[in-house]
């Protein structure tokens, strides 16, 4: 048994320094070049299977972790958003509020500032809630403003911790007030005509231009002399009426009070 694996592994020897010795000779050129172009192929397909697996195991393992960053960084860009909103929404605010402290300093009024909270804008009824009440010193027909002096409405009803506001164009509104013209005219603005108010009882005889500007005449309680109305959009002198009226257009938008100041009666 010992001689016979002795022989085999004299035999694999003298086979195995044979074919060394053929490729050095270059005898075995051929048969080499055949192996190799079967066994390259095989190999490289094999290579790209193991590659590919790895690369799914990779995206597999990772996916959760992919999928948390991405929802990470969507509400990082929702927060983002709604940090630009508030950003806005606080200097628009900071804004009026100069506005209002600017013309209320200069004039030395007794005021409070409110919120608007709520409104109620039907066809002919104009009405806004406002955060300030009885607690704060507000009373019925007070004169409210927005902006540097522009009046918006006057009280209309008062609870503890807020108020009713009649705006200029609710239906129900009259305002005593004087043109900024050469006449220095008189007469009463009111509202309940849609989009627009009106200032009527205006005597025929005096001379009303587009663009005049229409203020407070001082001659109600409570509502100083001054305030900012509007303007004459289009002048009415009709020869049969007793009285020219003027369609005026409002100072500030009634539709976007975010911040009011009332005036409060000494």
């Amino acid at each position: 048994m010992l001689r016979f694996k002795v022989r085999n592994y004299f035999f694999l020897g003298f086979i195995l320094a044979l074919l060394i010795g053929f490729h050095y000779l270059g005898w075995l050129k051929f048969l080499e070049q055949g192996v190799q172009a079967v066994i390259i192929p095989i190999s490289s397909k094999i290579t790209g299977w193991r590659f590919a697996f790895q690369d799914s195991f990779k995206y597999v393992s990772n996916k959760q972790a992919v999928m948390d960053n991405y929802n990470a960084c969507l509400e990082k860009n929702q927060n983002s958003e709604v940090d630009k909103a508030k950003l806005k929404v606080l200097e628009q605010e900071n804004a009026e509020l100069k506005k209002q402290l600017n013309f209320l300093s200069e004039r030395s009024f007794a005021h409070v500032m409110a919120e608007v909270v709520g409104r109620n804008t039907g066809s002919v009824e104009k009405m806004i809630i406002i955060t300030a009440g009885e607690e704060a010193g507000v009373k019925i027909g007070q004169p409210v403003i927005a902006g540097e002096g522009i009046l918006v409405g006057t009280i209309a009803k008062v609870e503890k911790n807020i108020s009713m506001v009649r705006l200029i164009n609710d239906n129900q509104s009259k305002i005593a007030a004087t043109i900024l013209n050469k006449d220095g005219s008189l007469g009463v603005v009111e509202g309940g005509y849609g989009l627009s108010i009106r200032m009527n009882f205006i005597p025929r005889n005096e001379t009303v231009l587009i663009g005049d500007q229409i203020i407070t005449s001082g001659m109600e309680q409570n509502i100083p002399r001054g305030l900012l109305i509007g303007e004459v959009a289009v002048a009415e002198n009709e020869a049969y009426q007793p009285f020219q009226q003027a369609v005026l257009t409002p100072s500030t938008d009634l539709s976007k009070l975010h911040i009011v100041s009332i005036l409060i009666s000494n």
